[in-house]
């Protein structure tokens, strides 16, 4: 017959390995979400960026057909400002619907899943 201590003792080395376990589970989700989230971001900037400096590079050997008239005072030159503004603008936009839409809900699922952990809860 085992003694108490011996009871304990062996209660609390399975219980240490479910935490590890468990808490390389939340480990795992959490890298996963976070590689989730960077390939989107770096496809975006590298969109992003693709654009500013095409545009820039355009300008810089072009630089004649910048003053080359689109519609009354606007010109190629004015035209490839507003399209960096824009761009800005829709990058920012691309990335916080993005982000309400798919990332923030799996971002809250693992907050949950954390807070529920921290507490004892062991269902994952």
């Amino acid at each position: 017959m085992q003694s108490m201590e011996s009871i304990n003792a062996e209660f609390e080395r399975q219980n240490a390995t479910k935490v590890r376990l468990s808490r390389l589970s939340l480990d795992e989700k959490t890298r996963a979400l976070a590689k989730f989230r960077n390939r989107f971001v770096w496809s975006l900037l590298y969109t992003s960026l693709g654009i500013y400096f095409g545009l820039l590079i355009a300008v810089l050997e072009f630089p004649g057909a910048m003053s080359l008239s689109v519609y009354g005072e606007l010109n190629l030159g004015l035209l490839a400002v507003v399209v960096q503004f824009a761009l800005t603008i829709a990058t920012f936009w691309a990335y916080c619907a993005w982000a309400e839409r798919v990332y923030d809900p799996k971002a809250a699922e693992l907050l949950r899943s954390a807070f529920a952990h921290s507490n004892g809860d062991r269902h994952e």
